[in-house]
């Protein structure tokens, strides 16, 4: 089977990792953790770095760092994948829910402002699967309304909008280390901003809410969401090759672009001119509805690990009372009909070419236009 995604890692993550066996720092103490929180702050210009758990936990942390909660309500696009949809409510607060622009996958800003309350704090921006949100617009409405900004940048490390470092633009923003990420720590996430209260705040909730004073002094409720010396040895060797990795994954975009452009059943997502973008899934959207499923099912057993698009977050079973799937047209469309493809950063030519030939293959079997 050719995998959706494999982590690319190189000699030296083992040699870092080793060093913490041998010296016994294996739990969330140790040089690694600093230096990785360091190395990211560098790589993308900002103050502070707050390396944690996850991506999930991050992004709770800048929820609660912004002191958002009960009562109030936090805008998110409805096409994402559940985690910051499920750390809104878990704050405490209210989740908005707005559609996508069916180009760039990400929040639509022009149905940003109607659904804006009094109780409204903040706009969760997702920068979807390599592609930029649309900053510009949303910084104004955001302004406008003295709303706070919280980017989710998981799957675009890398990337830029207009020329500036995604992860940067807003008043804090998330990234994400799982193992089908752009790099990875296996799992873990990390939390960017310039704001010294935002950090500080971060740092503390990180930690049990434990006084950085005296300790076990607990002045806040806390979370342990801390990242482990090991999982951030692998993040420094990861950093370390992070612009080898995207000019990788950037010529594999070129070469799936190459093989797929002759099959005209299929889109290839295109992106816009504001935005530099990190390529991290190849994503294709199928020109005829309901396909989706067959055609996953039909790479399944020529060992293609395709993936399904993911599900709107309205949809979940926990959520869907309270939202009407009339709003939200483009995410369910988007969602219904498009795919991933394998994507790691070590996928050969050879195999790409399989893949697309497979594809083309498919839309010439006659039985995609029967109803069953």
């Amino acid at each position: 089977m050719i995998p959706i995604s494999s982590p690319y890692i190189e000699n030296k993550a083992k040699k870092y990792v080793l060093k913490c066996l041998n010296t016994n720092w294996i739990s969330s103490q140790g040089e690694y953790i600093l230096k990785f929180e360091k190395s990211l702050a560098k790589y993308h210009g900002t103050k502070y770095c707050v390396a944690t758990s996850s991506c999930t936990s991050a992004i709770h942390l800048a929820i609660k760092s912004l002191g958002i909660g009960k009562g109030d309500e936090i805008i998110c696009p409805d096409l994402t994948f559940i985690a910051p949809a499920n750390m809104i409510v878990l704050a405490g607060a209210k989740l908005r829910l707005v559609d996508i622009n069916p180009e760039t996958f990400a929040i639509d800003h022009k149905k940003i402002e109607k659904n804006i309350g009094k109780k409204t704090k903040a706009i969760l921006v997702v920068h979807q699967m390599g592609h930029a949100a649309d900053m510009e617009p949303i910084l104004k409405i955001a302004k406008k309304y003295n709303l706070r900004i919280i980017e989710d940048n998981a799957e675009s490390i890398g990337g830029k909008y207009k020329g500036k470092m995604l992860g940067t633009i807003g008043d804090v923003s998330t990234l994400s280390f799982f193992a089908n990420k752009i790099i990875t720590t296996g799992e873990g996430g990390a939390i960017l901003t310039n704001s010294k209260k935002i950090a500080h705040k971060c740092y503390l909730l990180r930690d049990h809410g434990m006084s950085k004073v005296k300790k076990y002094l607990h002045i806040e409720l806390g979370y342990n969401y801390r990242m482990t010396n090991m999982q951030a040895a692998i993040g420094c060797s990861q950093v370390e090759i992070l612009n080898k990795i995207l000019k990788i994954r950037d010529k594999q975009l070129l070469i799936y672009r190459k093989y797929l452009n002759s099959i005209k059943e299929v889109q290839l997502r295109s992106y816009k001119e504001w935005t530099t973008p990190t390529h991290w899934l190849t994503t294709i959207t199928i020109n005829k509805k309901n396909l989706r499923d067959r055609l996953i099912k039909f790479l399944h057993k020529s060992k293609i690990d395709a993936r399904q698009m993911i599900n709107p977050v309205h949809e979940a079973k926990h959520l869907r009372k309270f939202y009407n799937k009339k709003n939200y047209k483009n995410s369910i469309n988007i969602s219904r009909n498009t795919i991933h493809l394998p994507s790691s950063t070590n996928l050969k030519e050879s195999e790409i070419k399989f893949i697309c030939k497979k594809i083309k293959i498919f839309f010439k079997k006659k039985f995609i236009n029967k109803k069953n």
